[in-house]
């Protein structure tokens, strides 16, 4: 760091002395087509965003610049950047095209911006921003989905409480892989930002783009810009839609005769008696159906958005204030999400060279969720196993239990059971969190071309939780106790950045140093309690002092510090050639002291082969060749104290009469002071082009993303009694290509914008050298199916998460089939009827078991694809987004229960109905049985494994912006947009579940599906 600093004086005082007379130029920006001023214009001289200006309401500008000749560049939304010489003082016109594509476009990446055709390593822009108010997007991961190559959401499914998983080429890591987001150039942990309050997004993909950033974006940066105001009078601006969400696609349970009669039939197969409940001469109210359950606790959920910003600049400062409010209903009874959001943002000039500044955001949201993953009481699951027979309420209102309590004999019949409405409504819920993050700045100029800019980021998280779930008396799955949980949490955590930055162009060279020091520090506190026993229900006798009997509370606290050195140089000699590397050393309070710091390199470089003399392709205007490759370390998947001794309490029986309770520390697992960063590492190379005067942009890449040393939990030793300490234990690859291309024309008064983009990655576990000492090659994942499928396996030269199954071969359609399928003249599946599945005995031992389990596809995608189109004709515009994905496995648990007469008596899903039988034979679904012998459901097979490849219609838009001279008596300058917007409108695909996109590892068990939406709004800005 020291060799960095003296370059910074070196440079600073070389500046100092050749300095010159300061020139002054002036001009006046015009739109080319119409010839009208262009207030809010950037002028840059020689790229030095530190000493630039923007017009004025009659687009006119005056600049002071130290050299006497150079360049300047203006830029405007919308319009082509103009890059212009100028030697000495001088007084310019300029023209600005329209555009919707611009190679000269300004991106942002880590601390810092540049333009797009200087690029030399992977960011990606993030297009169709312009349209997200109008979509009814709770955050910005759901408008990612499908635009933007080797970005894939995983959609935790539609529960408004949770929010989609952000993948940026591939998964590295069994840890923590969420991207850092960065917000207005400092790093941001709080909730969701309001998608109203953006104006840009990039996504740095690769180490070298990422680095700068350091220890937190090992799995990629999200850069945020939010929006702020132009040059001119206040602008107001109101977005507000409504709409209606509906759920497609559901499970259709067996209605209570047919129930009876798949029951009966399973019994007489197994060769086992009928059961009472399902005779209809004994059980008459077991054969009408009263309640179909799906449509029960699904609704037409509604949607409201409603957002005004305030925004305007003067010469001496730049404002914007935002308010926003979502309230959005679940597909499931109970369940929605509710969000307040306001933000502060301004810029003042206190002189020339001095500018001052804060952002501030605060959110309060509420949200109540529900449990869909589990195949014992998730939420849709009991809403199949609930007997159709069963009303919701009974004669007094109360919710019904599986039978009547006259007919509380048959109970046992229909099995363990919640009533879904109870689930879903009985429990009082309120899970609000409150976040405030604040950032203040301070930017001096010392000379032009050298500046320091200081920024302290403050963000406070307090969330609060309280649940109150009453007593299940009704029969099924009765519980007599009540139940208070109750919890809070307290984060605070600060940033300070201190960053110089010099930027100066020196005839043909052109250079940019940035050195940063950064240092952050978390504190949290959390506190949980549990109490029973509450002898009133009511809501003023729900808090935790009137409870007879409290469990023993649970805490946590940790403190998390981690500092930050960083240098970066990019150079450029004649926009031809470019290089940039960076060096960052971070420094984490998270690792034993002989391992808290790492260095982290990363360089890249880029040929713009069409700025060569020797390159003569008139309708080519663009070709640039680029290399990358960088390190970066992963904190997020170091615990706060992975390297000490954690230490657990319980609480023990001691005494002779054993009447004495005693809290007892004990170790609870091992420690690993040895323990060092894992570290991501990555090589890109990358093609951009553009064609055809910029109508047409190209972009490839071809990446390998490196994880080394990994970390996990390590095998546990059973000498010690201990859970094992975590270690550095195995090394993940991702390779593959990303491709995207744009085409940008107007034909008369169209305007068309179109995108494309697909990405091919392949996910390998390389080794997993350090995991243990006893040479076992594989991760065995505890993910199950009720305690009985675990289909999930990480073995060395295959995928993370890949499916470890038996191979299921089909159905045995009569005895002589089973009796060829044998080993040395004996069955191999001696249990097996015609109507059973056959499998696949792998390893020719004459049994099917756990061993004859193989690797087959993951949940990770091979092939994801979107598609963006946007039409404008004269006042309407159309957009639409497709977006799918391919080589896409599911887990279907689902069909466990779903289709399986052997468990404890629960209804069935009505494709059982199609159960092979003799007179069926053209079916995959096994016979109907009350006992598995053949174990057809409980072998974790290939039978579970779906094909959920998929196309959607993510987004389609259509809007009309009404002639302003409608809008006079409003405002001169205003507009009105309406707007029609669905989402999810319809989708492609072979799986048989309800959504393909289940989330987490592929495994479904009734996930809640995404919804489609219908809204309709209006944006009007005066």
């Amino acid at each position: 760091m020291k060799k960095l600093y003296y370059l910074l004086i070196m440079i600073w005082c070389s500046t100092i002395f050749s300095a010159q007379a300061q020139t002054v130029i002036k001009g006046t920006v015009y739109g080319a087509a119409d010839e009208l001023p262009v207030p809010g214009a950037a002028v840059v001289p020689s790229g030095n965003t530190n000493q630039g200006t923007v017009t004025d309401m009659d687009g006119n500008f005056s600049l002071e610049v130290s050299d006497r000749s150079g360049t300047l560049t203006i830029s405007f939304i919308g319009m082509q950047s103009q890059t212009l010489d100028y030697d000495g003082n001088a007084e310019l016109k300029v023209y600005l095209e329209e555009s919707l594509l611009d190679m000269d476009e300004v991106v942002m990446i880590g601390y810092g911006t540049s333009r797009r055709e200087n690029l030399t390593s992977s960011v990606s822009s993030v297009s169709g921003l312009d349209k997200i108010n109008s979509r009814p997007v709770t955050n910005l991961n759901d408008f990612l989905q499908g635009s933007v190559p080797g970005v894939t959401v995983l959609q935790q499914g539609g529960d408004p409480s949770q929010e989609g998983l952000i993948v940026i080429r591939g998964i590295g890591s069994l840890s923590d892989e969420r991207p850092l987001t960065v917000v207005d150039g400092m790093p941001y942990y709080g909730p969701p930002i309001n998608p109203n309050d953006i104006e840009s997004v990039s996504i740095l993909k690769d180490a070298s783009a990422a680095a700068i950033y350091g220890a937190q974006a090992a799995s990629g940066v999200i850069v945020i810009k939010t929006k702020e105001g132009a040059y001119g009078k206040p602008v107001v601006t109101f977005d507000v839609y409504s709409g209606i969400q509906q759920a497609s696609n559901l499970p259709t349970p067996l209605n209570a005769q047919q129930q009876a009669d798949v029951y009966n039939l399973a019994a007489d197969n197994a060769g086992a008696a009928r059961q009472a409940a399902h005779d209809a001469s004994q059980n008459p109210w077991g054969q009408v159906t009263r309640t179909n359950w799906m449509e029960e606790i699904f609704r037409s959920a509604s949607v409201h958005s409603a957002n005004v910003n305030i925004s305007g600049a003067s010469e001496t400062a730049n404002y914007m204030g935002s308010f926003g409010y979502l309230n959005k209903e679940g597909l499931l009874q109970g369940t929605e999400f509710e969000r307040y959001a306001f933000r502060l943002k301004t810029d003042f000039h206190l002189s020339d060279k001095v500018t001052i500044g804060e952002n501030i955001y605060f959110t309060r949201s509420n949200s109540v969720g529900t449990n869909s993953s589990s195949s014992y009481s998730g939420s849709i699951i009991s809403a199949l196993y609930m007997p159709s027979a069963a009303p919701v309420y009974d004669e007094n209102g109360v919710f019904h239990g599986v039978v009547p309590y006259e007919l509380s004999q048959f109970a046992g019949t229909y099995g363990d059971v919640y009533n879904p409405m109870g689930l879903l409504l009985r429990p009082t819920s309120n899970n609000p969190v409150s976040n405030l993050n604040s950032n203040t700045y301070l930017n001096y100029e010392i000379i032009p071309g050298l500046s320091f800019r200081s920024t302290f980021s403050y963000n406070l998280n307090m969330t609060n939780s309280k649940q109150f779930n009453p007593r299940i008396p009704e029969l099924g799955r009765t519980n007599l106790q009540n139940y208070l949980y109750q919890g809070n949490s307290n984060t605070q955590r600060w940033i300070w950045d201190n960053q110089v930055s010099f930027q100066r162009r020196f005839g043909l060279h052109d250079l940019n140093v940035t050195a940063v020091y950064s240092s952050q520090f978390t504190k949290s506190e959390s506190y949980f309690q549990e109490g029973r026993g509450f002898s009133s229900e009511e809501p003023f006798n729900q808090y935790m002092s009137n409870a007879e009997e409290f469990l023993t509370p649970t805490t946590g606290v940790y403190e998390d510090a981690l500092t930050s050195a960083i240098g970066r140089v990019m150079y450029n000699y004649d926009d031809k050639y470019f290089i940039a590397g960076s060096v960052r050393r971070d420094e984490t309070s998270r690792l034993a002291i002989q391992n808290q710091s790492s260095v982290f390199p990363a360089v890249s470089g880029a040929w713009k082969i069409s700025g060569e003399d020797f390159f003569n392709a008139p309708s080519v205007n663009i070709l640039k060749l680029r290399a990358s490759w960088g390190q970066i370390g992963n904190i997020n998947s170091v615990g706060y104290y992975s390297f000490d001794v954690p230490l657990g309490t319980q609480t023990v029986i001691l005494g002779q009469d054993a009447s004495l309770d005693y809290r007892a520390v004990y170790a609870n697992r091992q420690s690993n002071p040895d323990l060092k960063w894992e570290i991501s590492e990555s090589t890109n190379i990358g093609l951009d082009a553009g064609l055809f005067n910029n109508k047409i942009d190209l972009t490839l890449d071809y990446f390998i993303k490196t994880t080394k040393g990994m970390i996990l939990p390590g095998l546990e030793d059973l000498h010690q009694g201990t859970t094992a300490a975590d270690v550095n234990g195995g090394e993940v690859r991702n390779s593959g290509l990303e491709f995207s291309a744009g085409y940008f024309t107007q034909v008369g008064e169209f305007n068309i914008a179109a995108r494309g983009n697909f990405s091919v990655i392949n996910n390998e576990l390389i080794n997993l050298d350090g995991y243990n000492k006893s040479n076992i090659d594989f991760i065995a994942h505890s993910d199950e199916v009720r305690s009985t499928l675990y289909p999930y396996r990480s073995e060395v030269g295959q995928s993370l998460y890949s499916t470890f199954l038996v191979p299921y071969e089909g159905i045995f359609q009569n005895q002589a089939e089973i009796d060829a399928h044998v080993k040395d003249g004996t069955l191999i599946q001696p249990n097996a009827q015609p109507g059973d599945f056959k499998f696949t005995d792998v390893n020719d031992d004459g049994k099917i078991t756990d061993e004859d389990k193989v690797f087959m596809e993951s949940y990770l995608p091979d092939f994801t694809y979107g598609f963006n189109l946007s039409l404008d004709y004269k006042r309407f515009d159309l957009s639409m987004i497709l977006q799918g994905v391919a080589g896409v496995k599911v887990f279907n648990g689902y069909k466990y229960t779903a289709l399986n007469a052997s468990q404890s008596g629960y209804n069935l899903d009505n494709r059982v109905l199609d159960a092979w039988t003799p007179e069926n034979t053209d079916t995959d679904i096994p016979r109907l049985s009350t006992k598995d012998d053949n174990r057809n459901f409980g072998t974790a097979s290939s039978w579970y494994l779906e094909e959920a490849s998929y196309l959607r219609m993510k987004n389609l838009t259509i809007g009309y912006t009404l002639p302003q001279q409608l809008l006079q008596k409003v405002g001169k300058d205003s507009s009105l947009r309406v707007y029609f917007s669905t989402e999810n409108l319809f989708t492609i695909t072979k799986y048989s579940g309800m959504d393909p996109e289940v989330g987490g590892k592929g495994m479904d068990v009734g996930r809640y599906p995404l919804p489609k939406t219908f809204t309709a709004g209006l944006s009007l800005t005066l």
